[in-house]
């Protein structure tokens, strides 16, 4: 059975509460990645504390697990699958706010400007996986297979594109280290945030059993 059937019909209070609180998680999380990659892409300043955000993205997991908690004590015959599904994807939502943190950390490494066609190329990459967030987003919380598997079939798109980038900066002689070290760590982080949000996406596209199971780039 596809789960999005159950996303589409009327939803228990603290279900839809949860469902609430897990698209908060990724609009906190699109900001924080936004502004992370513009910190290492676009050599914008960080003007945000993604510390203040990722404890709010923190506080959202803890609320949907508290929610769907409630909802099964309360009512343990109804909706327990999709119960099952909100407890697993809210660590993918989870880990786009860790992710982006370590991406503004990767920034505070490099010993320059970033700049040149291996950036373009990588900023290619991060602005399609941004422009998946408020989609996936919408996906999620409004049921919708068809872009939940377009998102995903983006998603195997990056995972061959960072796949790509990362041949093409080991055999460019020109990139210094430190600069071969920083898009590396970036394209691999930028690989997993899309990961994550095709983890979340995939409860709308798949059965129960194979959400959370789709291979991630680094696995094939």
């Amino acid at each position: 059975m596809q789960l999005f059937r159950f996303l589409t019909g009327a939803r228990p209070p603290l279900i839809e509460r949860a469902v609430r609180d897990l698209a908060a998680m990724l609009d906190t999380s699109a900001e924080m990645f936004a502004a992370a990659t513009g910190c290492l892409l676009d050599n914008e300043p960080l003007r945000i504390d993604l510390g203040s955000l990722d404890d709010r993205v923190n506080d959202g997991e803890q609320a949907v697990r508290r929610a769907v908690l409630e909802h099964i004590v309360a009512a343990p015959q109804h909706e327990t699958s999709f119960s099952l599904l909100l407890v697993s994807v809210v660590q993918d939502a989870e880990r786009c706010g860790d992710l982006a943190k370590t991406l503004a950390k990767v920034s505070e490494l490099a010993d320059r400007p970033r700049m040149g066609r291996h950036v373009e190329a990588l900023s290619v990459v991060r602005d399609r996986v941004q422009s998946a967030f408020p989609r996936a987003r919408q996906a999620f919380t409004g049921g919708d297979s068809r872009e939940a598997r377009a998102l995903m079939d983006e998603h195997a798109q990056t995972k061959d594109d960072v796949a790509t980038f990362l041949r093409e900066i080991t055999s460019d002689p020109d990139l210094s280290p430190n600069a071969a070290a920083v898009l590396a760590m970036s394209a691999r982080i930028i690989g997993r945030v899309s990961s994550h949000l095709s983890n979340i996406i995939s409860a709308v596209a798949l059965p129960f059993d194979q959400v959370r199971n789709a291979p991630t780039w680094s696995e094939e």
